[in-house]
Formats: C-alpha cells, structure tokens, sequence
C-alpha cells in the first residue's frame, strides 16, 4: 500500500509541476517583453561594436589634440645630420634619410608634412630608463638577424641580434626624458668608440640617384650580404638578392633577416591609428588598447612540410599602418619572397610600450629531424639557403589614401599594373553570376567493397538548369562533384570513370552555348586512404623530418579517414594525364579543392622548399583556360576565373578590432568571388546584408536526391543539400543580392565609409553607391534613409 502511495505522490508532483512551468511560459508579462526586447537591441548594439564588423573611425578629439601637439615628429635637418643621418633621395613627394651603422630610416613625406621613423620614436617619456641596452640596441636598429650556432642548433637556442647589438653598442644616457635631459636626440646618441667596427662593418655604395646598396658585414657571425635601396615613382624598396648572402665561417648558420622591424612604431595609445593585417577577408588591430601580446604567421598560411600551423591566413603578402585616418599612412608589399616571408607584430603591453609590425625573411629554418619510428630526433637546419630573393616596396600615403581602403587601391592598381588583375567578372545579361555546385554521387561502404550512392543525374543537372534559368536566373556558374565512379569526399585525384559521358557532353555543350560555364570538381594536392588512384609508398609526401605528410579527418559520424598530401611533381603528373580526358569532355574548365590555400616544403631525397610546390602548383592551373579556386592565395590570381569560399571573418584573435573586406576591395571588378555555401549559413539575413556590402556573390551545394540518402557516406558532412528545400530561397537570395550588386557588374570599389555603427555606404568606380544598414532599426544619414536590416541604391 505504502508503494502505491509514493507512487501517486510522485505522479501528482510531476502534474503540478508540468501545470506550473506551463502556466509561467503561458502568462507572459509587458514589461518583461519590454525589458526583453530592449536587451535584445543593446546585445545586437553591442555585436555591431564587436570585431566582426568595421567600426566607425572616431577619435577623441583630445586624443587627435594631443597627437597632434605632442607625438608628431620634428626632428630639423640639423637634428638628423647630428644623429648621422644622410640625404639619399629627393622628389616631389618624398625624402629619405638614412643611417648606415644603425641601418635606419627617416622617410619625410612632403604631402603631408610628416616623418616616419624606422626606430621607436618618443623613447623615454616615461622619465625613467625603459628598456635596458639590450633591448635598446634592438629598438634603435633597422635590422635584425636570427641565427644559431652549427653545432648546437635547436628552436631555444635561436639568438635575435641587430647591428647595434653585434656591435655592442653602448648609450651616452639612459634614455629617459627628464626636468634635466631634455634632449630629445639623447635616446639615440651612442658613447663614442662604443660602436665595433670590429664586429660588424657598413658601408654605402650609391648606384644612382634612385638606388643606393649598402654592404653589411657581420664579422660577429661571419656572415655578409647586400641590401639594395631604391625609390622610383614615389615606392621605397628594399632588395636582398640571395647570391649575396655570404657566410663564410663554421660556427654560426643564418636563420632571418628582418628589415626595419619598428617602423612607424605607435607609442602606447598615442597615436590613433591601426596596423592592417591581411589575416581571413582582412582585419585591423586599433592601437588604442594595450594588448600584451606578438602575432606571427607566414604568408601563403602555414607550411605542412615543417610541421607547422597557424590559425591565421594570410592569402596576399601585405600590411601596412595608419598614423590617424586619412592623414598619414604606410603600405607594405612584399614583392619577392612572399613564401618564405612571415609577417609579425607586437602590441603594447607589460613586454614592450610600442605597437609594431614587420616581416621576417627566412632564409632557412629549424626543423626536426627524426631518426626511427618512435619518433626520436634532433633539431637541424638545411645545408643550403632559400633560393627565393626578398623583396619589399613601402608606399606611403596622404590623406585620404591613408586608410584600409587606401591600401587596397594601392595594391590593386599594382596587380593591375603587372597585368595579374584584368576585366574578368563573369557578368551575363546584366545579372551577377550564382555558383551552384552539384554532388552527383558518393560512395559508402558495403559487405564487400563499396556502393554507388546517385544523388543527382545529368538530367537532374539540366532540369535544375532549366528551371532557375525560367525564374530569371540566367548567369549560372555550374559546378559538378562526384562525377567519377570513384565518388566525391576522400576520393580524389579521381580516375577518369565516367558514366554516360555523351549526356555530360550535351549539358556542357547546353550550358556553354548560352554564356555559361561548367566545371568538374578535382584535387590534385589531397588524397587519402579512400584514393584508388594513388600510392602510399611513392605519391605521398615527406615533410622535411621525413614522415609522411598525412593527417586523420574525424568526420560528424565519427569515421576516421587518414588524408595526405601529394608530391607536387605526382600531383602535376596526375592533372597532366587528364587534360586530354577533360578537352574531349567539352568542360569548361576545373575546380581545384586545395590547390589555391596549400603550399608546403618536402623532402623527396632532398629537401624541396614551397617556392618548388608553388611551381608546380601554377603549372597545373595554367593548364586550363578556366579556373576555380578556394581561398586561392594571390600568386594564382591571374589565372582565376572565379575566387571560392571566399572567407567571412578572420581569425577573430582578441586583439583584432575591425573586420574589413581586404581582398574584396582588391578583387572587385576583376574576379567574380563567392560567398561559403549559403545552405550552412547560420547568421540568416545579416549575411546577405554582408554580401551586398563586400559585393560577394552566392553559392549553394545541391543534390536532387535527398540528404538524407548519402547519411553513410563521406559526403554526409554536407548535411543539407535537397534542391526542392532550397529552390524558393535561392531566387529569393538571388533576387536580393542581385537587386544591388547588378548595378556595379565591372566596378571596383573606390570607397567605404562607416557612417555609423551598423551603416556602411560603399561607393564604386562607376559613381554608384550602396548604403548598407546592420541595425534593427531605420537609419537616415548621408542624406538618405534606409530601413532596418536592408540596403539601398542610389545611382551616380
């Protein structure tokens, strides 16, 4: 009876709890919906202040006072001559001092009346000694050296040096600013005689009026190179061939070579500005804020072959530093030896009182080499130095240039310049092109073998076709995976297996003859376990400790599948088989999964650095007249028919404090670029609100089966891809999007503007302006009034 009892009592505790939380969701309060939907405004106000958007460029105007008043360098003609600075160039537009024991700049822009410094200026201020001698000699030298003793090479034995450093410099004062030194120049003035000639010899050899060398002779390290100096139309470039390079000892191995690592350096919050790193689709790092901590990454995103990794990538070998919006600024361009070249940064913080940014030209690097399977080993150097020259052009901008978008122009019209960017967006009856991407089919396992799973036919392809083609939809970027028998996820390079090869030719051939075009999906970098066309022993790569280059994917249903990454020379020989498979097929062109992202070193009885893969890899793109790329880096730009996946965000590190749209402002009227699938977009409208704002184009994955029927095979990471789920939004988005970027088909983007947090107006070369509002709530500035959550047009 007792049992029956508490049985009842529970039951009767669960109903009334049920009628409890029922009768609370029931009964909502006004004032709570009130409070709700004024959290909800200020989270949304507090998301549109965040890094994942651009803030507006506002600065206090004590601050700009005081920057103004106070941190602005003045140093005289004489000032200079005293710290034994001389004249090298003199234009229009620019002067340039330089130091040879020190190797420093001043570069005096006549614009706008401004110095920059390639030293950290305004040392001291503090009244007491900051740094001690060690330090200082780094901070006061334009150049800087990594190297490591032959016999005891190791990544914590690597030593840092400048010139000063090797010299062993030694200070007239402490260098702190007081009632009694008052000197500005004392930070910098050197003991006489302190200075080595003995550990390291300069001298200055000048060419001509628009090139000086300068002979460095470390004797410390015993190693020597030339640098070669030089200013032609307003770009100061910095030029290290690598024949120069010289080390003519036994006892110490040259790793780097960093060339004016502090210049432009911003003192604390003094300067209102930001350094831009082209890290994701582009990000700013305000110098507003103490953040304590360095940033490091190379070029072209990291190397495989090393062993290394890195959340940032960096696609186009840029940077560059604003000292206050539109009024003085410096862009960074690495023109040779971007893939051997890391980009670094350091922000104010309890380790140093500047924000600086620089790069670091590798020549060689520390890497492990392992001498049996339990992975035991030592740390080495390759013999040899890079074979890959360095250099980097500074163009320094006035006014209005001096900004984010500033940079980008200026970049742009390099790349236009070298012929790299051309008129190339895919335009078709005044429409923007849609990328629609279909996955044929997919194979998983069975008892014995594998099964084909067909997720969409070729008359699937074309009914598709057909029907956005009838809702007005009529530039159509068409994409086929799958195709092979091999099936699509793991399975590439794919043989060439076709089935029903003359139905594929009939749609390519439908498809071309009206303006569009068509591509096969392949990838000739990764392969894996699953590939049939591949052998483990001869066609995978070794990273430099000599381990195979493989990795393990852990798909959502928990399948492992071991991937790896191909010689570069197998993957040429692979894509050069196809192509005549390809040209009788009738294909437009190709889709290159990984190619565009990935560039590794690799041992194959001698080690091979990325310069070799990037050869390769650029032969095997210009196989084909047309190209499709993900996140391709910018030595493949010139061959791009259309830029995939094209990033979102960045990193998203702490320190990043705007998201700017980097390689759209370079690539828009040049290349078609499209946004990640809009099937997985998890940000809904804000996202489409982002596509009209960086002029990116949509793109879908589809399948005319449903998803659910390829559940076991390795596609199943793509989990929504029903065509009759999608079709509706895909003319909607399509409709949306294409109402306002179809009026800037061809034109590149002259400006961006932050009128107000969640309210971008973004002005083209054709005069045509698009206001773009983030808020949840109507917005009238500029003149003009857009509604909430929604863009506007307004013709030139």
């Amino acid at each position: 009876m007792v049992k029956y009892a508490k049985y009842i009592l529970i039951m009767f505790l669960f109903v009334m709890s049920v009628v409890v939380i029922t009768y609370g969701y029931n009964q909502p309060v006004v004032g709570d919906q009130q409070e709700v939907e004024t959290n909800f405004n200020y989270i949304n106000q507090i998301f549109l202040e965040s890094s994942r958007y651009t803030q507006k460029d506002q600065v206090d105007q004590a601050v700009l006072d005081a920057y103004h008043d106070d941190f602005i360098l003045g140093f005289s003609s004489q000032d200079l001559l005293d710290l034994g600075f001389e004249e090298m160039f003199d234009t229009a537009e620019l002067t340039v001092y330089f130091e040879k024991d020190s190797f420093s700049m001043i570069v005096y822009n006549k614009i706008t009346n401004y110095l920059w410094s390639s030293r950290p200026e305004f040392q001291g201020l503090s009244g007491v000694r900051e740094d001690n001698t060690a330090t200082r000699n780094l901070m006061n030298s334009g150049l800087w050296v990594d190297y490591v003793r032959s016999q005891n090479v190791s990544s914590s034995t690597i030593s840092t040096a400048s010139l000063y450093t090797l010299a062993e410099a030694k200070y007239l004062t402490d260098g702190s600013m007081t009632d009694t030194q008052t000197d500005p120049l004392s930070p910098y003035q050197l003991e006489a005689g302190s200075y080595s000639n003995r550990r390291v010899a300069t001298s200055v050899e000048k060419n001509s009026n628009t090139l000086f060398t300068v002979l460095i002779d470390l004797k410390e390290i015993d190693v020597k190179f030339e640098v070669q100096i030089s200013l032609i139309n307003g770009t100061l470039s910095v030029y290290i061939p690598v024949q120069t390079i010289e080390e003519y000892g036994d006892i110490y191995k040259l790793l780097s070579i960093s060339i004016f690592p502090y210049l432009g350096a911003a003192r604390e919050d003094n300067i209102p500005g930001y350094m831009m790193i082209p890290d994701g689709i582009g990000a700013l790092v305000r110098m507003n804020k103490a953040h304590n901590t360095t940033f490091q990454a190379q070029f072209y995103g990291a190397d495989f072959g090393y062993g290394s990794s890195s959340i940032a990538q960096l696609s186009v070998p840029i940077f560059g530093m604003v000292h206050a919006q539109e009024e003085n600024g410096y862009l960074a361009e690495i023109e040779e030896g971007a893939e051997v070249t890391s980009l670094q940064a350091q922000y104010w913080g309890n380790n140093s009182r500047y924000h600086r940014i620089g790069s670091k030209y590798n020549v060689r690097r520390v890497f492990r080499y392992i001498i049996n399977k339990a992975g035991d080993g030592n740390d080495t150097i390759d013999e040899a130095l890079t074979e890959s020259n360095f250099k980097i052009n500074y163009n320094f901008l006035s006014n209005q240039n001096a900004s984010y978008v500033g940079m980008a122009k200026v970049y742009r019209a390099r790349l236009i310049e070298r012929g790299v960017l051309t008129d190339n967006e895919k335009t078709l009856d005044n429409q923007i092109p849609i990328h629609l991407s279909y996955i044929m089919s997919d194979t998983e396992k069975s008892f014995i073998g594998s099964t084909s799973v067909v997720m969409t036919t070729v008359d699937d392809v074309y009914n598709s076709y057909q029907s956005f083609k009838a809702s007005g939809i009529t530039n159509q970027q068409i994409q086929l995976n799958g195709w092979s028998r091999d099936g699509f996820v793991f399975q590439a390079p794919y043989r060439s297996k076709i089935a029903n090869k003359s139905d594929y030719q009939d749609l390519f051939e439908t498809i071309k003859a009206e303006g569009n075009t068509v591509y096969l999906d392949n990838d000739y970098v990764q392969g894996s376990e699953l590939t049939n066309r591949i052998s483990y022993t001869q066609d995978v790569a070794k990273t430099l400790s000599r381990l195979k280059m493989e990795r393990n994917y852990r798909s959502l249903n928990a399948q492992v599948t071991e991937v790896y990454y191909i010689y570069p020379e197998e993957s040429y020989k692979f894509a050069q088989d196809d192509l005549d498979f390809y040209q009788d097929l009738g294909v437009s062109g190709l889709y290159l999964s990984t190619i565009g992202s990935t560039l590794f070193s690799y041992y194959d009885q001698q080690n091979y650095e990325r310069q070799e893969s990037m050869s390769y890899y650029q032969d095997i793109v210009s196989m084909y007249d047309q190209i499709l790329l993900s996140r391709p880096n910018q030595y493949f730009y010139e061959n791009l028919s259309g830029y995939l996946d094209m990033p979102i965000t960045n990193a998203q590190y702490d320190y990043y404090s705007d998201l700017i749209p980097l390689i759209p402002l370079i690539l828009k009227g040049s290349i078609s670029y499209y946004i990640p699938y809009l099937n997985f977009n998890a940000m809904g409208e804000d996202r489409l609100l982002t596509m009209v704002d960086f002029g990116m184009n949509p793109s879908y994955l589809l399948t005319e089966e449903d998803t659910y029927k390829m559940r076991y095979t390795n596609a199943s990471l793509y989990y929504t891809t029903t065509r009759s789920d999608y079709e509706e939004e895909i003319i909607e988005t399509y409709e949306y999007v294409n109402g306002a970027l179809s009026s800037v088909i061809g034109a590149s983007i002259s400006n961006r503007e932050v009128l107000d947090t969640g309210f971008v107006k973004v002005t083209y070369s054709n005069g045509v302006m698009i206001y773009v509002n983030y808020n949840y709530e109507q917005k009238t500035l500029d003149g003009q009034t857009v509604e909430m959550r929604d863009y506007k047009v307004v013709l030139g």
